[in-house]
């Protein structure tokens, strides 16, 4: 199931902005290691993941792979893939969409990720909330307010004191 985030909002910074292009794929017939394996080398929590026909099928997290609940009962022999932990429920954004929206959508479904589509429905990339915050330390304007706003500034809280 492929759930598609708000439409773009007037003005403001889009996807396509502070998303992540090169992104990690996991493969249903991955197993529960080799998948592990490859989040933890990439520094990365989760991937979307494609069937053998290369369709994106959902989404994996670390915390799927390691929920002792995929665990309990195992039988001996029997090896658990990705295809049996993965989240099925894809929610998707455009890179045209705006990054507020897709702040929403992750809010909103409690997700720490959302794959970016393009209109014929390929996998452009995928925004986190990391990839927000890195456009926020950068101080780029996510709101699309063109007013007088205050810079970013930080403060030592010591030297108040």
């Amino acid at each position: 199931m492929l759930k598609i985030g708000l439409p773009a909002l007037a003005g403001g910074m889009r996807v396509s902005d502070v998303m992540t292009t090169e992104v990690t794929f996991l493969e249903t017939s991955q197993t529960l290691d080799e998948a592990w394996q490859i989040l933890h080398a990439k520094s990365i929590s989760g991937a979307p993941v494609l069937n053998h026909h290369g369709r994106l099928v959902g989404i994996a997290s670390k915390a799927d792979l390691a929920d002792p609940r995929h665990h309990a009962g195992d039988v001996v022999g029997v090896v658990r893939t990705v295809k049996d932990v993965m989240t099925r429920i894809v929610y998707a954004v455009r890179a045209r969409d705006s990054v507020m929206s897709a702040v929403k959508l992750m809010i909103d479904e409690d997700i720490h990720r959302a794959v970016v589509v393009s209109d014929s429905g390929s996998v452009a990339g995928i925004v986190t909330p990391m990839d927000v915050l890195r456009a926020l330390v950068h101080g780029d304007d996510l709101s699309g307010s063109t007013g007088d706003d205050v810079p970013l500034q930080f403060v030592d809280v010591r030297a108040l004191g």
